[in-house]
């Protein structure tokens, strides 16, 4: 099973269980995320998954053991290619998908006075890739626009001192108003409440607490159009 860990301020990986027992300093206690779990929950010490935990050598107080890299089977040589069959007609050709851009060229502003809710979004969208930032309130998140354009917001409603309704608002008349927008919130809204807050801002998506993994990430990609990992 491939892992993640964190490594300064970002999550990295996957790893499989070989080579994190080849990184230095990796220990028992090292805490990883294996991959396709989807709560902040996941995160658990290197003993707690067995094949981790048979890595360890129970008298070197959890220094890994020297392992060996996985093999690397030899490739067979690929087949020679068949002949291209005839050109259809010029209406039958499709066109070509548009192409995906990668993870890593694209920034995330991630505002939200919740600590545990603004680290578990900030971990979900560094594992795939992308740049982030993060903001504690709407005011922050405002200084942090001053100097630097993300390519996606995510916001919560209710932030103490400028809240997300007054964020939104100061957005409007700006270039940063055109900036995509996910709102986060843990309240059931009203038609007439989600109308008013699309009418202040480029909000694209409403987010509801707690926030399921798999299906954040797969609006991230596809309002970015970036290839998943």
């Amino acid at each position: 099973m491939p892992y993640y860990l964190y490594e300064g301020d970002k999550a990295i990986g996957p790893f499989e269980a070989a080579q994190l027992a080849l990184r230095p300093g990796f220990k028992k206690d090292t805490l990883v995320f294996p991959a396709g779990a989807t709560t902040q929950d996941a995160w658990k010490p290197a003993e707690a998954f067995p094949d981790l935990a048979r890595a360890l050598d129970p008298n070197s107080s959890g220094i890994f053991l020297t392992a060996a890299p996985p093999r690397q089977e030899k490739q067979a040589p690929p087949p020679e290619a068949a002949p291209l069959p005839a050109a259809p007609s010029e209406t039958a050709v499709a066109a070509p998908a548009p192409a995906l851009a990668a993870p890593g060229e694209k920034l995330i502003l991630v505002v939200d006075d919740d600590e545990t809710v603004r680290s578990f979004l900030e971990m979900s969208a560094s594992i795939q890739g992308f740049r982030v930032l993060t903001a504690v309130d709407g005011l922050d998140a405002g200084a942090k626009l001053e100097t630097q354009t993300p390519d996606l917001i995510i916001t919560d409603l209710m932030m103490p001192g400028q809240g997300g309704y007054e964020f939104l608002r100061s957005l409007q008349g700006k270039a940063s108003g055109r900036i995509p927008i996910f709102v986060v919130t843990g309240s059931v809204l009203d038609d007439s409440t989600i109308k008013m807050i699309r009418a202040e801002a480029n909000v694209v998506e409403f987010v509801a607490k707690p926030v399921k993994m798999a299906k954040f990430v797969a609006a991230l990609h596809k309002t970015l159009k970036t290839e998943p990992r």
